[in-house]
Formats: C-alpha cells, sequence, structure tokens
C-alpha cells in the first residue's frame, strides 16, 4: 500500500492534462493517483482511463476550495498532493518529500522549489521566483525547516513564497484538514490564508530546495487573470496588512505587484 496520494485536480479540458498524469506515473516513489473534477467531459474520463486512475465527480459551481475540499475527502493515505493539472512533477518529487516527513515526524507541510514553463520552454529563473526564493533564505539561511509559530508567520509576513501545487500535506498531523469555504472568493490569495492559519499549528514546515516542479503559467491560469484585473494586489495588500503597518503593507505590495511583471509573457 502506497503512503502517499496525487490529486489531479481536472477543470474544464487542459491540453496539459496528459503531461501532467505521465510525469506522476513516472514518479521513483509509487503513490496513488487519482482525478478530481467538477467540469465532467468526455476528454477528462478519456485521461482517466488511458492512465488507469479512478476519476471522482464533485457538482459544479462551487469554488476552487470547495472541489479541493472535495479532493481531500477522498484520499486514505498519510500523505497527499494536490496536483494541478497543467504542472509537471519532477521524477523524485514524492520520494524527496516522504524522505524529509519521515525525518522530521512533526511536518505539517513539505514544499519544493519550482521553476516556470512558457510556451513548452522553461524558465528557470524569473523576478517573482527571485524574490520568493529571497524570502526563504531569509528565513531558512541555514537549514530547511522552521516549527516556532514566530518564523512560520515571519517567513509569510514577507509575501507567499509557497507554491501551492509544491506541497506535500502530512494528514496524520492535519487530522480532518480541509479548506476553509469562506476563503473562495479571495481566489488569489486562498493559498497564502490557508499557510497562515497553519502557521499556528504546532509542527514544522519543510522545504526542499531542490526544483522538483515545473509550473506552467499561461493566459487562462488563475494567477495571471488576478493580475491582469488587478485583483491580485488588492488582495495582496489586504494580506500584507496582517502583519504590518499601512504604510509597510503598501511598500510590500507594491514590490510583489512589480515581480508579477514575470508573468507578461503569458
Amino acid at each position: 500500500m502506497n503512503d502517499h496520494s496525487f490529486v489531479v485536480l481536472a477543470y474544464k479540458d487542459s491540453p496539459f492534462l496528459s503531461d501532467c498524469l505521465e510525469s506522476l506515473m513516472n514518479q521513483s516513489s509509487k503513490s496513488d493517483v487519482f482525478i478530481c473534477t467538477s467540469t465532467p467531459s468526455t476528454y477528462i474520463t478519456d485521461m482517466a482511463a488511458k492512465f488507469g486512475v479512478e476519476l471522482f465527480v464533485t457538482e459544479s459551481g462551487k469554488g476552487v476550495v470547495h472541489d479541493n475540499n472535495f479532493g481531500l475527502r477522498q484520499v486514505k493515505t498519510k500523505y497527499v498532493t494536490m496536483a494541478h493539472q497543467d504542472d509537471l512533477y519532477l521524477p523524485d518529487y514524492t520520494a524527496t518529500c516522504i524522505a524529509a516527513a519521515t525525518k522530521y515526524k512533526d511536518t505539517l507541510i513539505c514544499f519544493t522549489n519550482y521553476s516556470e514553463l512558457i510556451d513548452g520552454q522553461e524558465r528557470p529563473v524569473t523576478l517573482m521566483l527571485k524574490v520568493k526564493r529571497l524570502i526563504l533564505k531569509t528565513c531558512m539561511p541555514f537549514k530547511s525547516h522552521l516549527s516556532t509559530r514566530f518564523w512560520k508567520s515571519r517567513l509569510l509576513s514577507l509575501g507567499n513564497p509557497i507554491a501551492a501545487p509544491t506541497i506535500m500535506y502530512n494528514l496524520e498531523n492535519l487530522s480532518g484538514f480541509q479548506m476553509p469555504e469562506d476563503l473562495a472568493h479571495n481566489v488569489n490569495t486562498i493559498d497564502w490564508q490557508i499557510w497562515c492559519n497553519m502557521a499556528k499549528m504546532e509542527g514544522r514546515f519543510f522545504y526542499a530546495r531542490r526544483v522538483l516542479l515545473k509550473r506552467r503559467i499561461h493566459s487562462d491560469s488563475l494567477s495571471s487573470i488576478g493580475i491582469e484585473n488587478h485583483s491580485r494586489y488588492t488582495e495582496d495588500l489586504n494580506m500584507f496588512r496582517q502583519f504590518w503597518p499601512g504604510f509597510l503593507a503598501n511598500i510590500l505590495a507594491k514590490v510583489y505587484a512589480s515581480a508579477y511583471t514575470s508573468n507578461s509573457d503569458t
């Protein structure tokens, strides 16, 4: 029996779903893999059949948080990664994350470094990636994990350096974990707020510094849409205000907004 699951969150008919599933099948450490969707289609059914994975369907129109929680409720393993349908996981992703969680029994989440894909070409470094890696290096200069509430919160007070699709959750230490449904209106900062809530819990955040995910950036992604309509800036500003006085929050939000220009190629 496997200790880890990939829940692939499929939305409509992504042309990248097959590549994502193939990358999960090619992991050096095997996992349970299944697809969850609120937009069932012949295409998604065919992809599930092609790769021999189970397909779970939930009601449509409930939002991304609902869809994530539905996927989490299907998991039977100790560890889980909520895989984004457009992304590629490098072969050692699962093994690396499980090794970290095994070493530190109080691990809540293990997340990894990542690069970006634009039109099939890898971008290992962008302005936003530099900012996120700088935050991580500042808060974890000599080690790859944080266990105190203070340092986990400090990490998140400077921005959100944790990419959601890189995260492996340790459900044994996150008993009954579900994402708060009332965050569904803040599409671009749902993850950031969840990590802030999690930072208050007893347990460890572990960062694997290797690039173990290739994250696809394109014009239809939620991140790109948020940048285009400026909602991302407003939501980021509200997050920074949880940690900093108004003038500092404004400065940090503007720095973040400048770094988003790396998505302008999409």
